[in-house]
């Protein structure tokens, strides 16, 4: 009896552990159905939601892509005339500068005639000048020889007792010529180096007076009741009292050209005739070798003369250096007069 309730319990018990873990089980399945079923609705709710903003997106999408087609037609627009306008401005610019460059074209061209017609005035009448005074030393150097000649005929004549005197050739009387302008020529130089060497001596020396007046003015021993502005003011008026060579330096310039010139008449006169823009020196060196391709038949005094002609021109560039150093002094007086270099410091 006890064994059969022992059984009954047991199976009762069972039973009940089943029943419950049936229980259990069956609202932990409706539990996760329901879970399930809420997730479901969630995810439903959020797909929809993610439908909502993207439908929403696309059509700000679409709004905002409409109206950034419309701002882009409308600067399309704007710019298209603005690029009109432009053109049309361009164009317009175009033409007017195209308009003033052939005016200014045409002004230039009236222009070039013109200067080049008063510069080929200018030339002829130099050139005739030229020609001009060659053909007046030509001519004198001529009746010089005739002269000679006609002298000595006459003083052969009248005193047939005495040697007649040397009769000149045309190439000695040339020479002759050629010599008296080198002596003249050396001379110039000669004094435009003493007065460049003068004018140099005083602008360099002045500086070093003001050093040596300054230092014996601190001690005392001179110009005791001057400023130190006095003394400035006083080597200025010194330096203001130094000699002007610019008015030589533009005289000797004008006379260097006329002297070059003068070389071209005597080569010139030597037979060679000189082209426009050929240096002298190259002249020179031509008349040689014309001279020189005679061989027997040469004249040796032509070629003393060229050779004289040649001292004169390295005399005349030795004086355009001499006229350079000259203006570098003039220069340094003006400096010394308007802006002294002891100035420049300001103190003592």
């Amino acid at each position: 009896m006890w064994q059969l309730t022992g059984v009954i319990v047991i199976v009762a018990v069972v039973l009940m552990v089943t029943v419950v873990g049936w229980l259990i089980v069956h609202h932990t399945r409706q539990r996760k159905q329901l879970i399930e079923e809420r997730l479901e609705a969630v995810r439903r709710l959020a797909a929809e939601k993610a439908a909502a903003e993207k439908a929403a997106a696309e059509r700000t999408l679409a709004e905002q892509a409409q109206a950034t087609r419309i701002a882009a037609e409308r600067m399309a627009a704007k710019r298209a005339a603005v690029e009109k306008a432009a053109a049309e401005k361009a164009r317009l610019e175009q033409a007017a500068v195209e308009q003033a460059i052939a005016e200014w074209a045409v002004a230039e061209q009236s222009e070039a005639e013109r200067v080049q017609s008063q510069r080929a005035e200018v030339e002829r009448r130099e050139a005739e000048e030229v020609e001009a005074r060659m053909r007046a030393v030509e001519d004198a150097i001529t009746e010089w020889v005739e002269a000679e000649r006609d002298g000595s005929r006459l003083a052969a004549s009248a005193m047939p007792g005495k040697p007649p005197r040397k009769t000149y050739t045309r190439t000695e009387a040339i020479h002759q010529q050629v010599r008296l302008t080198a002596e003249q020529v050396e001379k110039e130089v000669q004094e435009m180096d003493f007065i460049k060497n003068r004018i140099q001596a005083g602008v360099d020396f002045l500086p070093i007076e003001f050093r040596q007046t300054i230092d014996d003015w601190k001690v005392g021993k001179v110009f005791r009741r001057s400023t130190f502005d006095d003394l400035k003011l006083k080597f200025r008026y010194k330096a203001y009292s130094l000699e002007d060579g610019y008015e030589l330096l533009y005289m000797y310039s004008e006379w260097l050209a006329q002297q070059q010139q003068k070389l071209r008449v005597f080569v010139r006169l030597m037979g060679t005739s000189v082209e426009k823009g050929e240096t002298i020196q190259a002249a020179i060196e031509r008349a040689e070798k014309n001279e020189r391709d005679k061989y027997l038949e040469m004249d040796v005094d032509v070629i003393f003369t060229l050779r004289d002609i040649r001292g004169i021109l390295e005399k005349l560039i030795s004086m355009e250096n001499i006229l350079k150093e000259l203006e570098d002094v003039c220069r340094r007086r003006s400096e010394q007069i308007i802006a002294p270099s002891w100035e420049a410091k300001g103190s003592l």
